[in-house]
């Protein structure tokens, strides 16, 4: 069976893409539709967080996640992409690159989740 894509755009301080995939093997294509730096780091939630990755990223306490694919900073007009093998549930795309005042991209919004069926 052929790879799923999920296209996924980059950009101040958002990640666009589809919400579902299916499970298997899934190519990220994305591309740095914004100003700045951006990367991927992909991490599995698990099914019962009761609050979104945004909420968590922004709450007091933070609660870490197992990464499971990364991909590395892109600067704007670039693009990147990764196979990644994965089972149904919840996924989330973040990006850690802070910005000049030293924010981290991810507490100003750019986090989505996905789910895979």
């Amino acid at each position: 069976m052929p790879a799923s894509v999920v296209d996924v755009d980059m950009s101040d301080f958002a990640f666009g893409h589809t919400p579902a995939a299916v499970a298997g093997r899934i190519v990220v294509r994305a591309r740095n539709v914004g100003r700045s730096p951006h990367e991927i780091v992909l991490v599995e939630l698990p099914e019962d967080l009761p609050r979104s990755i945004d909420e968590q990223l922004r709450g007091p306490e933070r609660m870490g996640f197992p990464s499971v694919a990364y991909l590395p900073v892109h600067p704007p007009d670039t693009t990147g992409s990764f196979a990644i093998d994965l089972t149904p549930g919840r996924y989330a795309f973040i990006c850690f690159v802070k910005d000049g005042a030293g924010r981290e991209h991810a507490r100003l919004g750019m986090s989505s989740e996905l789910r895979v069926g």
